[in-house]
């Protein structure tokens, strides 16, 4: 009954919010913008949508703010359900997962100083639905709403063989492993016309360097450094970046990038307190924040220097 009541006052308190919050991401026909040529293009490749904000957040920032002729993508292969049922709870609107991608799209406007709407389509790739959101002419974001860490099938159980398919939960469309570095090369090339060079962020998947991560961020990334081969664009460079690990190093962001991820992650638990769930500015999600330590750069890919 208590929860009841929290939950009522929380819906009935945050209504204005939450009927304005969704009208900042907008869902319409619309002019697409002039696509960039002969241009850099960066690709932060994660499994979750606040991985980025958490763990890269600094590097795409700076990208955002100070090379406007690059190509921002970031790509985010699961929903982040956590085994949390796809339905909406009493005087709820949206479910968890969808108000956490309402907070990633939220964090990267903010980096943008909030300068363009979002707008949110779908496009087909691989023969599949995915959702797209463009801030202005150089920011895009790809969300497949894989399931994660479900209790039958997960990115990990697809990479270890345990499950042969894994399904989004917007559409329900099946994928295999192949089928999702089809996807995500596809949408690479497609990102990539006019590209003179590429940059891939994503988490370091080597328990080595990275122990006690996320088996979802390991699998999302080995996935990927599979395919990063055959990416065909002469001119690439693959960086990764540690962690679960960093829990216990120092915050490392100073002056205005420590006030910036801070900032964030308030926007975020903002954006789930919004929606009638639980923040996560707790000391669990904090031990993260304020940081960021990258594991390695390279741009040819040779097992013997990893």
């Amino acid at each position: 009954m208590k929860n009841f009541f929290l939950f009522f006052f929380r819906y009935i308190f945050t209504l204005g919010y939450r009927t304005s919050s969704s009208q900042s991401i907008q869902k319409q026909n619309h002019i697409e913008p002039t696509p960039l040529t002969n241009f850099k293009s960066s690709f932060f490749i994660v499994a979750h949508p606040d991985d980025i904000e958490l763990f890269m957040g600094r590097e795409a920032r700076h990208q955002i703010l100070e090379q406007p002729n690059t190509k921002k993508i970031f790509i985010v292969l699961s929903a982040g359900d956590a085994n949390r049922k796809n339905r909406k709870k009493i005087f709820r609107e949206i479910t968890w997962w969808k108000a956490r991608e309402q907070a990633h799209t939220l964090s990267i406007s903010y980096w943008n100083n909030n300068r363009d709407p979002a707008i949110e389509s779908e496009i087909s790739i691989n023969q599949r639905k995915i959702t797209k959101i463009t801030l202005g002419s150089s920011i895009v974001l790809y969300n497949f709403r894989l399931t994660d860490a479900d209790k039958t099938t997960s990115l990990d159980d697809l990479l270890n063989q345990t499950s042969e398919k894994i399904y989004d939960l917007a559409h329900h469309q099946a994928y295999t492993k192949q089928d999702i570095q089809n996807s995500l090369l596809e949408l690479i090339e497609h990102e990539n016309q006019g590209a003179i060079s590429s940059s891939f962020y994503i988490m370091d998947e080597s328990y080595d360097r990275n122990p006690g991560d996320h088996k979802d961020h390991k699998a999302t990334s080995t996935i990927f450094r599979e395919i990063y081969p055959k990416i065909s664009i002469n001119e690439k460079s693959l960086h990764g970046y540690l962690t679960y690990f960093v829990k216990d190093k120092e915050v490392n962001l100073e002056g205005e990038d420590k006030h910036v991820s801070f900032e964030t992650w308030r926007i975020i638990a903002d954006e789930l307190e919004r929606n009638g769930y639980k923040r996560n500015d707790d000391p669990h999600h904090m031990q993260w924040v304020g940081k960021e330590y990258k594991a390695y750069d390279i741009k040819v890919i040779d097992e013997k220097d990893l």
